[in-house]
């Protein structure tokens, strides 16, 4: 049902300061609320409705300010599940010396990532080395690339990695495929987001899948719903996600 509001559309790309000068920019128009995807906290914004979609910047902060005004929804998948899904899956497939790769690593998603994907580990008693972490300075295919590289030819190889999203994924197939090592032979690759891209590329990523539309709808709902002063029945809502099983495990 169309609600006949303006929508204005912002692009911080990851960029803290663009982010806050944005964010400054949109209540000095004076905004009815904000739908916001980002890492860092925001809470100078929480006097109007707010709704994080998949980070919640408070889980960053020690403790929350005293009397503070929380008007605000957050619509989340499950990361842990998500997480969780992609170590069993490594470790189904048999492999013993496992990597992972991501990026952020105070945000909110790559925590809890790591969590169920640590905890799917332990389950199958198998340890990760500490060097086996890494984190890298962007989202991009060359990064994700240059940590598979790094990966093989610096730390002795692994026969698995969770990639903590598909971009990055991506970048590591191709290096894994561009230096003749075998997909899932050798090495049994997991993304997470199942983009578009995941289903194009050879080999076909094994990956995470969650319902970005379903955000949008969820989103749009309960921002309407909160510039209307209704009550947001549901203030934090998780969304389940699945796996993916291609040709990469």
């Amino acid at each position: 049902m169309t609600q006949n509001y303006m929508t204005l559309i912002c692009s911080t790309n990851e960029n803290v300061m663009e982010a806050k000068e944005q964010l400054q920019m949109l209540l000095s128009q004076k905004v009815g609320g904000i739908i916001y995807i980002g890492g860092e906290d925001i809470t100078e914004s929480l006097h109007i409705p707010t709704v994080y979609i998949d980070r919640d910047p408070r889980d960053m902060k020690r403790e929350e300010k005293p009397g503070s005004e929380e008007n605000y929804a957050m619509i989340e998948c499950d990361n842990i599940q998500g997480g969780y899904l992609a170590g069993q899956e490594l470790a189904c497939k048999g492999a013993k010396k496992i990597a992972y790769v991501c990026y952020g690593g105070t945000l909110s998603t790559i925590k809890k990532r790591l969590q169920g994907f640590k905890e799917a580990l332990a389950e199958y008693e198998i340890e990760i080395n500490p060097k086996y972490g890494i984190y890298v300075n962007e989202v991009s295919l060359e990064e994700g690339s240059r940590a598979a590289q790094y990966i093989m030819e610096n730390l002795g190889g692994a026969d698995g990695i969770f990639f903590m999203t598909d971009i990055l994924a991506v970048g590591g197939l191709s290096y894994l495929v561009n230096h003749n090592i075998k997909v899932p032979d050798q090495v049994k690759v997991v993304g997470f987001d199942d983009i578009s891209m995941s289903r194009m590329i050879y080999p076909k990523l094994t990956t995470i899948h969650q319902p970005v539309q379903e955000y949008g709808r969820l989103a749009a709902e309960r921002i309407v719903d909160m510039i209307n002063g209704k009550d947001v029945e549901i203030q934090r809502q998780r969304i389940p996600v699945n796996l993916v099983v291609r040709e990469t495990t």
